[in-house]
Order: C-alpha cells, then sequence, then structure tokens
C-alpha cells in the first residue's frame, strides 16, 4: 500500500498498521494526527492488539509469498 492509499484509512487502521511494522509509538501519532498517548491507550485495547496480529499476519503471508515468488523464478 502506497502512502496515499495508507492516507485514505482512519487513523485508528492506519496506527494499527504501523504497529504491527514496528514503528515507534511516539512516531505514529503525530503521523495518524494523534497523540502518542493515544495510541498508547489505543495499542492496549483487545481489538487493536487483534488488529495489529491481524495486519502482521498479512505482511508475513505478503514476505513468503515474495519468497516463495523468487524461488520458484
Amino acid at each position: 500500500m502506497d502512502a496515499v492509499g495508507r492516507e485514505e484509512l482512519p487513523p485508528r487502521v492506519r496506527a494499527a498498521l504501523l504497529l504491527a511494522m514496528g514503528r515507534p509509538t511516539e512516531e505514529i501519532g503525530p503521523e495518524v494526527g494523534v497523540s502518542g498517548r493515544t495510541v498508547r491507550r489505543w495499542r492496549a485495547r483487545p481489538e487493536m492488539r487483534a488488529d495489529v496480529r491481524r495486519v502482521r499476519l498479512r505482511l508475513l503471508d505478503g514476505a513468503v509469498g515474495s519468497v516463495r515468488a523468487g524461488v520458484g523464478e
């Protein structure tokens, strides 16, 4: 997903994506338009943890798919 597509997502969804990518909370807040404290509160909620887990799995699936495609060439 490019940066333009990411801008169209709601802040909480963008935060989940950035958390899944390992970005620091204090960097995520300003990037999505909220405070770092808000991102920390979101991160503590079970539904956000589940969202981050889902995003990480999708990122991992994509990475594995890329490796498989490269091996098959």
